[in-house]
């Protein structure tokens, strides 16, 4: 049976319509299309001009045959949906909801009368100090408030309204897998990132790039207007017949227009790794309108080091969706028709009408004055015997009243109890000597022993150690800065990864790479070298890399 309701992702650029039905453990898609959204009608998902988008997605319905489907689940693609991952005792739903709803202004400092407040439990762990992993979201009622009008020029009923980040989850849970898995969705001026493992969602980022710089780049160059967006989109995807971008951008070009892109997904992945020691990422997915663009798959891989793959290669995704080629585009609309999250504020949520037709309202009057006799002998009857048995109700209402508070009570008292527990902890960690105590200390060296061709662009600080993103003159200081960071006494570890060479637009060049320095006792300062069993014979004493260690770092110096 074809689906009665249809699923929209409202994006800057496209909008993307499919209608999905499940079939057991699997989805169908029926009908899907895209279409170029109207200039100034969408900014960051935000309707901005409900009337011309309106009339545009009702025509767009109509010319593909969706005229008669009238309800919609919409997924939101926004920055101004704000989530945050809390951890709370095990408790019932209804308690779950007070008890987020009561804590909200700690979650979000922002004004709440302004925003919808809604969760979703992601895991659940027991044992001796039982807890809950819940993801909350505020969304700005306003915002939720243009796709009720968006819905209502296009002649549509809104059935529900689901985040993009759930709706993606929910579609990619399916898969399952050992290792973690990171999916990244390609839009054209944002893109989403989720970490899974297995069916649990480990962590989710959004950044502000997309694959929209590369294809602004080839439309000028082809001579291209905004109405030509989706031919640009065809053009520039590997796999389609209409492939022409290898013609008319150059491999320096690809690189520098996906630069931004590639790095938030390095730096996402970065992100990740120092704060899941234990879950390491295996691999990365591709997915959404934009995965097959020029130079994408080779990019990321390159800059990760770890497998790509796109959406298409993964078997146990086109089982779930029944092997539909167009599947992974529309991810976000799929994934909506599963388990959307209450994004509706009760104040929009349609309320049931009674209607009534001519012939009953003319015998109504009868009616109500016939049954208002009868009504008045059977009051007068039974007066004092309801006068009894309303006593006897709000007695068993106010016994069920005091069973559910001393339920409350307990859910309360084991909150209470669960706070103090980590102010606690926090206290105590507050009043430990952390790594980051040292990071004064790590910085005063930093400056002193570092080359004056050195550039920082950034630095992210743990409580493990530091991540730094650095520029130099030449492969040469790289080396210096490396061997001169390897003699910190703050530091037991320096990794360095992505190191490569780069032009600006002077045309100078630049060595940029990534160090990850892990705080700790410097092992080569007492004579030790950790990587000794790969540099020497088996069986050669480890005293032996003292002198042979002093003389790089020597060397180092005197290259400064």
């Amino acid at each position: 049976m074809a689906a009665k309701t249809i699923n929209i992702e409202v994006c800057d650029q496209i909008i993307k319509v499919c209608r999905v039905a499940r079939k057991g453990k699997s989805i169908r898609m029926f009908d899907s299309f895209s279409f170029r959204t109207p200039d100034d009608c969408v900014s960051d998902g935000v309707i901005a001009n409900p009337q011309v988008l309106g009339r545009e997605l009702k025509k767009q319905l109509t010319e593909h045959g969706l005229h008669s489907v009238k309800n919609v689940v919409f997924a939101l693609s926004s920055s101004k949906i704000a989530v945050r991952e809390v951890k709370l005792p095990l408790m019932k739903g209804k308690y779950l909801a007070k008890a987020i709803q009561t804590n909200a202004e700690e979650y979000f400092p922002v004004d709440l009368k302004n925003y919808h407040i809604t969760y979703s439990v992601l895991d659940t762990f027991s044992g001796p100090n039982a807890f809950m992993r819940v993801m909350v979201l505020a969304a700005p009622i306003s915002m939720i408030e243009g796709y009720f009008q968006l819905a209502e020029k296009a002649g549509l009923t809104v059935k529900a309204i689901d985040s993009c980040g759930n709706s993606q989850y929910q579609a990619l849970k399916c898969i399952g897998g050992k290792g973690v898995t990171i999916y990244v969705d390609v839009d054209s001026t944002s893109s989403l990132v989720s970490f899974i493992h297995g069916d649990s969602l480990l962590l989710q980022r959004t950044f502000a790039f997309g694959a929209d710089e590369l294809i602004a780049h080839y439309m000028v160059a082809t001579g291209k207007d905004n109405e030509s967006y989706l031919s640009a989109l065809s053009e520039t995807d590997t796999t389609s017949t209409d492939f022409a971008a290898d013609q008319v951008l150059s491999p320096y070009d690809v690189q520098e227009d996906l630069s931004r892109l590639v790095s938030g997904i390095v730096r996402s992945v970065d992100f990740f790794n120092s704060s899941q020691w234990a879950n390491a990422a295996s691999r990365v997915v591709l997915m959404g309108t934009n995965r097959h663009i020029i130079g994408l798959r080779e990019l990321v891989a390159e800059a990760t080091g770890l497998e790509t793959l796109h959406l298409d290669d993964i078997p146990e995704f086109s089982s779930f969706t029944n092997g539909a080629a167009e599947a992974p585009s529309y991810i976000s609309c799929i994934g909506s028709s599963i388990a959307p999250l209450d994004l509706i504020p009760s104040r929009l949520r349609p309320s049931s009408r009674r209607s009534v037709d001519d012939k009953d309202a003319t015998i109504f009057p009868g009616v109500l004055i016939c049954s208002l006799f009868v009504l008045a002998g059977i009051a007068a009857a039974f007066y004092s015997i309801s006068g009894y048995h309303k006593s006897v109700r709000e007695l068993d209402a106010m016994e069920e009243e005091i069973s559910n508070l001393e339920y409350t009570e307990q859910i309360y008292e084991s909150y209470i109890a669960y706070q103090k527990g980590e102010e606690a902890i926090k206290t105590v960690a507050a009043n430990t000597d952390t790594p980051n105590s040292k990071l004064v200390s790590f910085f005063e060296e930093l400056e002193k022993k570092m080359p004056s061709s050195i550039l920082i662009l950034s630095a992210a600080c743990t409580n493990d150690g530091v991540s730094m993103n650095i520029t130099v003159a030449s492969y040469t200081d790289a080396a210096a800065v490396i061997s001169e960071l390897r003699s910190f006494s703050s530091l037991s570890q320096v990794e360095v990864s992505d190191i490569g060479l780069s032009q600006n637009e002077a045309g100078i060049e630049r060595v940029l790479f990534t160090v990850n320095c892990l705080y700790g006792e410097n092992p080569y300062l007492n004579g030790i070298n950790p990587h000794g069993e790969l540099v020497l014979p088996s069986g050669t004493p480890s005293d032996a890399n003292a002198p042979a260690e002093t003389q790089t770092q020597e060397s180092g110096e005197d290259e400064q």
